[in-house]
């Protein structure tokens, strides 16, 4: 393996090192793992890569983003070796030009990160896709969405705080107005593709095979929670699933992720409905006029700082929008605890999903 090529700091012990990386605001204001060559080395040689193999460029701020430096900040969000190469095929989803990246660096509308992990990998790491699947407690959910966090600050420069002086002499260039809690570690989400077998996994909709290990990564404005309890067949799920999503504003929409627990799949599949079943009748349940729209007090398009209402003119009874431009926008992922009829409604924001293959090494 080529050498690294990053500046090295000589601390005295661990404190000194944790003080020095907040001073610098290299970290995301929580304690971070000192990333030692010998660290940063074995988590390039688990993902097979080079220091300065390129994952991707930044454009807009004419950066590049090297191996080497997306290893450096996983180490430093407490992943493991094993955990880096979903890490870096995140990053390279992330760089491709249909995710829309500046928006989820620079956006004042508090633009976080998810990412939908498919395949064997899931397993292997260990990771989380029942009970709180989005909360706290599983070191590879949680640490490989920090270690994308950490790349957004300190390798794509969205070091945030508008409004305060710049920390460590760097610029503050994300200018998220009010933020949210999904930056921390972004909307980490593994599938449960084992308990129910006739509901294909994302990945597999997406064109990969169901053995590949597969990343889709997506850029949210955030999420609502809905309550599925009083809904005790398929098509009244997808009813109240339509309500909330109109009501959240989001017709128009370029896509969507809907998040069903087991409680709710397991009347789904009762009923005989697959994912496309589901999708067909949100999206066709969800259309409305852009007359409809206006007169109803909603913005007539996705966007998320557009006017709402306004004047109906001509055309606009025939106009028809609806959540995504076509069913397979709207995804379906299988995710969470077997008790509780609660779904997630994940908003979109920016640019649109993008499915990376995780190049796993032996």
């Amino acid at each position: 393996m080529k050498p690294l090529t990053s500046v090295a700091h000589d601390v005295d012990d661990l404190d000194a090192a944790l003080e020095l990386f907040h001073e610098r605001g290299w970290t995301d204001g929580l304690p971070i793992v000192p990333p030692t060559e010998e660290k940063v080395a074995r988590f390039l040689h688990a993902a097979g890569r080079e220091p300065d193999e390129v994952l991707g460029r930044y454009a807009t701020r004419k950066r590049t983003v090297t191996a080497e430096k997306v290893a450096i900040n996983a180490v430093m969000a407490g992943c493991r070796a094993e955990h880096f190469p979903v890490v870096v095929a995140i990053v390279e989803g992330m760089c491709q030009e249909r995710f829309g990246l500046h928006g989820a660096n620079a956006s004042t509308g508090g633009m976080a990160i998810g990412f939908v992990v498919n395949g064997p990998i899931r397993n292997a790491l260990a990771m989380n896709y029942r009970g709180n699947v989005f909360g706290p407690g599983n070191r590879a959910n949680a640490s490989i969405g920090r270690a994308i966090r950490l790349v957004q600050q300190n390798v794509m420069g969205s070091v945030s705080g508008a409004g305060n002086s710049p920390k460590g002499g760097r610029d503050i260039l994300d200018r998220s107005t009010m933020g949210q809690p999904g930056k921390y570690a972004c909307y980490h989400l593994p599938e449960n593709e084992e308990d129910f077998p006739t509901m294909t996994p994302l990945h597999v909709e997406r064109g990969f095979r169901r053995e590949e290990n597969v990343v889709t990564v997506f850029p949210t404005a955030g999420h609502v929670q809905v309550s599925l309890h009083a809904d005790g067949t398929a098509a009244a799920m997808v009813d109240t699933l339509v309500q909330y999503m109109t009501g959240a504003g989001r017709l128009g929409g370029r896509y969507a992720l809907v998040v069903l627990p087991p409680e709710c799949i397991e009347i789904f599949v009762r009923d005989g409905w697959t994912k496309a079943d589901i999708r067909k009748a949100i999206f066709e349940k969800g259309a409305r006029s852009v007359a409809w729209a206006k007169r109803n007090g909603w913005p007539a398009t996705g966007g998320p700082i557009d006017r709402r209402g306004g004047a109906v003119l001509p055309g606009d009874e025939e106009r028809i929008i609806t959540f995504a431009p076509k069913p397979e926008d709207l995804y379906i992922a299988i995710a969470g605890g077997p008790a509780g009829a609660f779904a997630y409604l994940i908003m979109p924001y920016g640019g649109l999903p993008v499915s990376q293959r995780i190049r796993v090494t032996a």
